[in-house]
């Protein structure tokens, strides 16, 4: 599984934050370049890089002629003495990250389905992203004393008293499932919204025109979405550039248009027809009906004015000759 990005965002006003303008005071644009460039290693890497006096090296090579080992010892330590990278981390367990680093990481990757994070490095609250699953398995590290410090500690804590052990286990459990059924609830309406967007404007053809509907079902719920739905097919206006107008007039105003309106809720269920999809497909049928009734009401008063016409002509020709046969061209025209 790929734990780095494709590439991060970097700040317009980059190079007029503080710790960076020392950078560059006291090493030029070579102090800045580097900050760049440990910036991308570390970002390839996840949300830290490992940094010991190998590591300084291979950097130095890799960068350029230019960048000798000293060079970049000497700017990565001002980097940590400035705040750019956190020291406690760096001493502790000689790896390179911060807050602001680890923030946009997870920011980057909230779309994944699972990121594991090693529970010492993290300088943010884990309950803040979703997807984040703390590792605290301890791996070799340079202070392999604090560590074994650490375990110690929290096997004392877990033996001290083994029944409260058991009864934190089990309200996790219990608290697990329960939030997997809130998940389930959730996706199956959201699929059940997707589906009767599907049936009633168009198939999904695309993961784009997914997304924005998933976005409207998160941001108004499936509720509004499906009413919305409804409005674009009583209008005869298709398309999602329209349900979104219609739910964001909606939010506006406290979704009161949707309260007041009262639509009824679809159902893509084909099996049970909801009465409130029978009700919706009613309306639509006597919408349709009326305007193809106005449209033979047309029709009919078109074919009454030339009946009356040809009456009229009947009246007027019955002394010529030509009477009879204008009646009979006119019949034909009708």
């Amino acid at each position: 599984m790929k734990k780095g990005i494709d590439y991060f965002p970097l700040d317009v006003d980059f190079f007029e934050d503080e710790k960076i303008q020392f950078i560059g005071a006291k090493f030029g644009a070579k102090g800045e370049v580097c900050a760049i460039r440990l910036l991308t290693r570390i970002y390839r890497n996840g949300y830290f890089l490992a940094w010991d006096e190998d590591a300084a090296y291979l950097f130095a090579k890799v960068v350029g002629k230019e960048f000798s080992y000293c060079l970049v010892r000497d700017i990565v330590h001002e980097l940590v003495r400035r705040g750019f990278f956190d020291e406690t981390i760096l001493n502790s367990f000689r790896i390179l990250t911060s807050r602001g680093i680890q923030e946009r990481y997870f920011k980057a990757c909230e779309r994944r389905k699972v990121v594991e994070v090693d529970e010492r490095y993290l300088l943010v609250n884990p309950g803040d992203f979703k997807n984040l699953k703390v590792r605290r398995a301890y791996s070799s590290a340079p202070s392999s004393s604090k560590c074994q410090h650490d375990e110690s500690i929290l096997g004392e804590n877990v033996y001290i008293s083994p029944k409260n052990a058991d009864i934190l286990q089990q309200s996790k459990v219990k608290e697990s499932k329960v939030k997997n059924k809130q998940q389930l609830y959730i996706n199956l309406n959201m699929e059940e919204a997707i589906k009767v967007y599907q049936d009633n404007i168009h198939p999904i053809t695309s993961s784009i025109e997914k997304d924005k509907l998933v976005d409207l079902i998160k941001t108004h719920g499936t509720e509004h979405v499906q009413q919305a739905i409804e409005e674009a097919v009583i209008h005869n206006a298709r398309n999602l550039k329209y349900i979104t107008a219609v739910l964001e007039a909606w939010q506006a105003k406290g979704y009161q248009l949707a309260n007041k309106q009262n639509p009824k809720v679809i159902t893509s269920d084909d099996s049970e027809k909801s009465q409130s999809y029978i009700e919706f497909m009613e309306r639509r049928k006597a919408h349709k009906a009326a305007q193809k009734g106005g449209q033979m009401g047309h029709a009919d008063r078109r074919s009454d004015e030339l009946h009356q016409g040809s009456a009229r002509g009947d009246i007027r020709d019955t002394n010529t000759a030509d009477g009879p046969r204008e009646i009979k061209k006119i019949l034909e025209d009708i």
